[in-house]
């Protein structure tokens, strides 16, 4: 197993979650690596830094008390490369939660939404295929 690569984040998100142990190992089911785990001092897990591809990193930590709502209203977004109908397939095996099931959308994407265990919306789209196709569908739908 090789060394995962590191440098400087442009931009990642935090997410507080109720279970470290159950959240790491779902965010791996679905097809992150775990860059980098940190233990408490009573061993159990308080930092877990999570890979999608590269600069698509989620960090999890565990829940504070002193933060209200968390997540309402935002979706994290991330480009699937390959087969995402695969990876809709391997999310409905592990039970993952769909908000929105697989599907073509009008702006030349193939996506699904999916809840963690925490309720945080995560989607993940492929496409658009060909940049010419998808300056057609924007004139044709969105631009005058």
């Amino acid at each position: 197993m090789s060394t995962p690569e590191t440098y400087p984040m442009p931009l990642f998100v935090t997410l507080e979650v109720a279970d470290m142990v159950a959240s790491q190992r779902w965010y791996e089911a679905i097809g992150f690596t775990t860059v980098f785990a940190m233990p408490g001092p009573d061993s159990a897990l308080v930092f877990a830094h999570m890979r999608w591809i590269r600069y698509a990193d989620v960090l999890l930590r565990p829940t504070s008390t002193s933060q209200g709502a968390r997540g309402r209203g935002m979706t994290l977004n991330f480009m699937v490369e390959h087969d995402i109908d695969a990876l809709a397939v391997r999310a409905k095996n592990i039970g993952a939660t769909f908000f929105n099931d697989i599907g073509d959308r009008p702006w030349n994407a193939r996506d699904f939404t999916l809840l963690d265990p925490d309720g945080f919306a995560l989607t993940f789209t492929f496409g658009p295929l060909k940049q010419r196709e998808f300056e057609a569908v924007m004139r044709e739908t969105i631009l005058p």
